[in-house]
């Protein structure tokens, strides 16, 4: 899913923000997304399986959870003037990349602020039957 996603972003964020291929590891104590500001990098994906429906005889129906998380770091005193079409791109990411064999899709975000960066937390969730 990380793959699907990593597609459509770089198909489709075009402006100043760009999408990376690389993982947001950490290099020399930073994170690489606060060196490489206006790029966003996603995290390797990861499940959970959480029952969904419980079943007397025991064969309970079981819903995994596919997670990828992704970041982004810009400059919080100049705005990028395509900031708010690339947060609708990633927002969009969730239904239009081609990810086909989830029932339900998710997607939000957090900000925080440190220092002079304005820093997007954002995670994907998309559900399917184990």
């Amino acid at each position: 899913m990380r793959q699907q996603l990593l597609d459509y972003l770089t198909a489709n964020l075009s402006g100043t923000i760009k999408v990376s291929a690389e993982q947001p590891f950490e290099q020399g104590g930073d994170a690489l997304y606060l060196k490489n500001m206006r790029r966003v990098y996603l995290q390797e994906e990861y499940t959970e399986q959480d029952q969904l429906v419980p079943v007397l005889d025991a064969t309970d129906i079981i819903q995994q959870i596919t997670y990828v998380r992704a970041f982004l770091a810009v400059d919080a005193k100049n705005r990028n003037s395509d900031l708010d079409s690339a947060l609708t791109t990633l927002a969009n990411a969730r239904v239009a990349a081609n990810i086909t064999d989830s029932f339900r899709k998710e997607f939000d975000y957090t900000t925080t602020l440190d220092n002079d960066q304005l820093i997007y937390e954002f995670e994907y969730r998309f559900y399917t039957l184990a």
